[in-house]
Parts: C-alpha cells; sequence; structure tokens
C-alpha cells in the first residue's frame, strides 16, 4: 500500500526550468498564487504514514530511493502537499521541506503524471 499516491493536475509557468535545476516542486490545489508558477500542482491525498530513508518513490513508473528527509517533510506534505524533491542522493536534507532521491530528475512531468510515495 502505498503512502501518499497523487497525479499532477496543473504545471506552473517555471515548473519545469525549477525541475531542471533539480528541484521538483510539489503542493496541492491550496498553492498561493505568487508560488503556483514554480509548482507541480496535484491532488491531494492523505498521508498514511511516515515518509523514511530507505522508501521509494515512483514518479511515473520510474523508482527513485529515498536518502534523505527533511525535518517538516511529512507535516509539510501532510497538510499542504508541499514538499521538494531533489535528486541528488544526499544524505542529509539541505532544507526542512527537501525529501532527496537517488536517481536520475525526469525530463518533465505534464498534467496527468503520478507520484507514488512508499
Amino acid at each position: 500500500m502505498s503512502l501518499y499516491s497523487i497525479e499532477i493536475i496543473k504545471v506552473g509557468e517555471c515548473a519545469q526550468e525549477a525541475l531542471s535545476d533539480d528541484m521538483l516542486i510539489l503542493f496541492n490545489k491550496s498553492v498561493p498564487a505568487d508560488a503556483a508558477e514554480y509548482c507541480f500542482v496535484h491532488n491531494h491525498d492523505e498521508l498514511k504514514g511516515d515518509i523514511y530513508v530507505g522508501g521509494q518513490v515512483v514518479i511515473n513508473d520510474i523508482q527513485y530511493s529515498i536518502t534523505a528527509v527533511g525535518d517538516a517533510v511529512n507535516q509539510n506534505l501532510g497538510n499542504l502537499g508541499h514538499i521538494t524533491l531533489r535528486f541528488d542522493a544526499a544524505n542529509k536534507a539541505d532544507f526542512v521541506g527537501s525529501l532527496h532521491l537517488a536517481g536520475q530528475q525526469p525530463k518533465a512531468l505534464v498534467i496527468g503524471s503520478t507520484i507514488t510515495f512508499n
């Protein structure tokens, strides 16, 4: 069973650019207008358990191992659906809302793309 499963419903104007800078910024539909242009907006899910190092994230059927979890990731994801995925395999989170993954960042995400946290 997945911990959190979402589908992208809107792609901000600068979201792909942020992705090419190694930041996949997620936010649910409550995203503030000034942040929306940098975000991949998604339908919100209920967080069914804590995300932890050693878990996995699946983006459009590609699996990534979780290497670091910021102190606020579980709270932010559960409340706002808002975290930043980083594809740098870091073993220490650089920000409280960062989730670090091992693997090459996706080239692009589009409306209908799926992300599942296991």
